[in-house]
């Protein structure tokens, strides 16, 4: 049974009548406003990773607890648009993965060494010409990380040359055809595993994060549930965050990524470098984040001292967040090294090289 809402009457004639109104008006909204918040309560935060940066201009750097929450794999970023005719580039990575680098388990889609030998690595890599591959002279490499979670950066990353790595979020939408529009668009590609942050609980990587407390056996079931988000990709990337302090638990994680032919990319230091020695893994260490102060100036040096390590030890890698002023800046850059006598390469070429 319905009861009508009766307002009380009102002589309109009354110079009291406007304050009757607008107070019965007040009362109404702050009653809809307590309805909404008893229906809904407050949305949770959704994590992009991204400061709000347009165009180039600068933009102060933001000290805060990192957070992802549950991903809905159908936004926020649409599928890339079709692909017409084959990749221009013809040092493009293969399009599509062959069927012998595929072990399919569960419905998902696992990297593997072919009968004959052939690793991802090597098969789905970016390729570099024959004097490159030979060695000689300085070698830089740049990976672009968080890469997913946005459409608009998504589509600015693969305008970088080609030798510019991606890397993608496994909460990414659309994952697998993101990838493969990298690598039509000449770019190798890499999946980010997401470990347990150094801070948490203040912050939360997302609930497919792998802990250095758990079971072997639990830590290869997360490992293979990341692995089976896409196809194509040369390897993984990931700062060690509470790995590092343990860096020993990271061993069966290591023996799982060199038994299916992956590589691995430690972000902003090495404390696994030990770790994977003794498995045998393809690995580098990136430094960065290059624009860890997100300015014009501070982006350019820590450029610059990307290319002195270059210079120094013969190869140096770096990585960067996929913001607009970054891009600008990483592709100016690009455009300067061949005069001083360095070459940018795929990070896959120092993973093999190693």
């Amino acid at each position: 049974m319905r009861t009508a809402l009766r307002l009380p009457a009102v002589d309109w004639r009354s110079p009291l009548a406007p304050l009757v109104v607008a107070a019965a008006l007040l009362l109404g909204l702050l009653a809809l406003l307590a309805g909404t918040a008893l229906i809904g309560g407050e949305a949770p935060p959704r994590y992009d990773g991204l400061p709000r940066v347009e165009g180039s201009e600068p933009q102060q750097a933001i000290s805060m607890p990192r957070q992802i929450a549950l991903f809905d794999f159908d936004s926020p970023a649409d599928p890339p648009p079709p692909l017409e005719g084959a990749p221009a580039d013809p040092l493009a990575p293969p399009l599509d993965v062959e069927p012998a680098l595929i072990e399919w388990q569960d419905g998902q889609p696992l990297p593997r060494i072919a009968a004959d030998g052939r690793r991802p690595l090597d098969v789905q890599a970016r390729a570099v010409p024959p004097g490159v591959a030979a060695g000689g002279g300085a070698l830089v490499a740049v990976v672009v990380v968080d890469l997913g979670l946005d459409g608009q950066r998504l589509e600015q990353s693969v305008m970088l040359p080609g030798e510019i790595g991606l890397a993608h979020s496994p909460y990414a939408a659309h994952l697998g055809a993101w990838q493969r529009h990298a690598r039509w668009h000449g770019h190798e590609v890499l999946l980010e595993l997401p470990l347990q942050a150094a801070d948490y609980p203040a912050s939360d990587l997302g609930p497919w994060a792998l802990r250095p407390t758990a079971t072997p056996a639990m830590q290869l079931a997360g490992l293979e549930r990341v692995l089976g988000r896409s196809e194509g990709y040369v390897g993984l990337a990931a700062a060690s965050e509470s790995f590092g302090a343990m860096a020993d638990r990271f061993d069966p994680l290591a023996t799982a990524l060199v038994a299916r032919g992956l590589g691995f990319v430690e972000l902003g230091g090495a404390r696994l470098a030990v770790a994977a020695e003794r498995a045998g893994l393809a690995y580098a260490s990136a430094l960065g984040p290059l624009d860890e102060v997100p300015e014009p100036l501070a982006i350019e040096a820590a450029l610059g001292r990307l290319e002195a390590a270059a210079l120094r030890d013969g190869v140096a890698l770096g990585y960067v967040r996929p913001y607009p002023l970054t891009f600008d800046r990483l592709w100016r850059w690009s455009q300067t090294l061949e005069g001083k006598g360095i070459t940018l390469v795929p990070a896959s070429l120092l993973l093999r090289r190693r």
